[in-house]
C-alpha cells in the first residue's frame, strides 16, 4: 500500500511540473468566404498576396476577385513567426512559384536563420505573369497557387495563396481617321453632287425643247 501510495505522489509530481504544449490553430479565408483552419507547430508561415483593388495583402484570390493580366507584376509577403517559448535554430525558407510566373524580385531559397520566441520575419517576393502567348489558349481565366514552405531541424510549416490570370479580349485596331480623310470624302460628296446637278439640268432642258415643238 506505501509503495502504491508512493508511485502515485511521483506521477502526481511530474504532472504538476510537466508544462503543457497546446497546438496552434491559423484560420485562412478561401475564395467564397470559408474558412480553413489548421494545426501548426511551433513555427508557423503565412503568405499573402497583394490586392491592387483593396490596397491590402490578402490570403486567396477567388474567381470572381481582381484577375491579373499577362506581364502583370504580383506581389507576394511571407511572414515566419516563432509562436513558441523557445529559440529555434536553422530556419530555411522555400518558395515556389508555379509554371505561369516568372521570379522579377526576391530570392526563391533563402536561410532565415535562428529566431526567438515570438519573433517574426517578413520576406517580400514579386514576380510576373509571363506574356500572352504562353497562356493556355483554351482558358479565358486562369487560377493558380503560389505555395511557401519553412523549416527547421524539429519544425516545418506551409501556405498558399490563389490569384487568377485573365487573358482579356482581342480589340480589332481601326484605321485612323483624321482631316486628311475627312477631306477626301467631302470632295467627292461634292463631285457627286455637282455630276448631278448637271444631269439634273440637262433633262430639263431637253423636256423644254419637247414642250416648245
Amino acid at each position: 500500500m506505501k509503495r502504491i501510495t508512493y508511485f502515485l505522489l511521483i506521477a502526481l509530481l511530474i504532472l504538476a511540473t510537466a508544462t503543457p504544449t497546446w497546438a496552434t490553430v491559423r484560420c485562412e479565408t478561401q475564395y467564397g468566404g470559408s474558412q480553413v483552419c489548421v494545426e501548426t507547430g511551433q513555427l508557423q508561415l503565412n503568405k499573402k498576396v497583394w490586392d491592387p483593388q483593396r490596397q491590402a495583402f490578402i490570403d486567396n484570390f477567388g474567381i470572381t476577385s481582381y484577375k491579373f493580366s499577362p506581364g502583370e507584376e504580383i506581389t507576394f509577403q511571407i511572414t515566419i513567426k516563432n509562436i513558441g517559448e523557445e529559440k529555434i535554430e536553422g530556419v530555411n525558407l522555400q518558395d515556389s512559384l508555379p509554371s505561369l510566373l516568372t521570379l522579377s524580385e526576391g530570392e526563391l531559397k533563402k536561410e532565415i536563420g535562428n529566431l526567438e520566441s515570438d519573433e517574426s520575419k517578413e520576406i517580400i517576393i514579386k514576380a510576373k505573369v509571363v506574356p500572352l502567348d504562353q497562356l493556355p489558349q483554351d482558358q479565358q481565366v486562369i487560377c493558380q497557387l503560389n505555395s511557401a514552405k519553412a523549416w527547421s531541424e524539429l519544425e516545418s510549416d506551409e501556405d498558399t495563396s490563389q490569384f487568377c490570370i485573365q487573358k482579356g479580349e482581342i480589340i480589332t485596331t481601326l484605321p485612323p481617321t483624321g482631316p486628311k480623310e475627312t477631306a477626301t470624302i467631302s470632295l467627292l460628296a461634292l463631285l457627286l453632287l455637282g455630276i448631278t446637278g448637271q444631269i439634273i439640268i440637262k433633262l430639263i432642258r431637253q423636256k423644254n425643247q419637247l414642250i416648245r415643238r
